[in-house]
C-alpha cells in the first residue's frame, strides 16, 4: 500500500514575514551591478534563472522592483521600451515620453539608453518559488519611493 505524503503549505504570518524580510535583506544587500546594454554583460553577470531584481539610481536609491521567470531574459527586455513597464514609466515621467504600446521617439529612446548606462544599477536574487509574493511585499513596502504601479494580483 502506498502512503500519502501530506505537506503543510499554509505558513504562519510570522514565518511569511520572516521569509519576506530575509529575501528583502538579501536583495537589498547583494552586489549592485552597473547596468550595461551589451549582451556580454547579461551573459556574464545576470542569473539565467527565475528571481526578483531591484533597480537603483546612482547605486543607492531604490527605484524599481521586478520579478521574472528568467532574470537574464528580463534584463534584455529592459532595453526595449515595448517590452518593459519600468522603461515605459521612467521615460514617461523623466522625459515626458508619450506612453504607448510602442517605443518612444528616437530622442527619448537615446536619453533613456544614456541615463540607464550612466546612472542605473541592478541587484538580483534568484528565487524559484514565491517570487510573486515577495515582489508584491516589496512593492507594497517601498511604494512611495519606486516607479512600480501597484499590482492587483488574484
Amino acid at each position: 500500500m502506498l502512503k500519502t505524503l501530506r505537506m503543510n503549505y499554509k505558513l504562519s504570518q510570522t514565518k511569511l514575514n520572516s521569509t519576506f524580510e530575509n529575501a528583502e535583506n538579501q536583495l537589498m544587500h547583494s552586489n549592485r551591478l552597473k547596468f550595461k546594454k551589451c549582451k556580454n554583460w547579461r551573459n556574464e553577470n545576470v542569473p539565467d534563472e527565475a528571481g526578483i531584481y531591484a533597480i537603483f539610481e546612482n547605486e543607492n536609491e531604490l527605484i524599481y522592483i521586478g520579478e521574472s521567470g528568467n532574470l537574464e531574459d528580463r534584463m534584455n527586455e529592459i532595453n526595449r521600451t515595448v517590452n518593459h513597464s519600468f522603461r515605459k514609466q521612467f521615460g514617461h515621467l523623466r522625459y515626458n515620453g508619450i506612453k504607448s504600446r510602442k517605443k518612444f521617439t528616437d530622442d527619448v529612446e537615446l536619453l533613456l539608453d544614456e541615463y540607464f548606462a550612466n546612472n542605473l544599477y541592478v541587484s538580483f536574487l534568484p528565487i524559484n518559488f514565491g517570487r510573486l509574493e515577495i515582489e508584491t511585499y516589496l512593492i507594497d513596502k517601498y511604494q512611495e519611493k519606486i516607479f512600480n504601479s501597484v499590482k492587483k494580483r488574484k
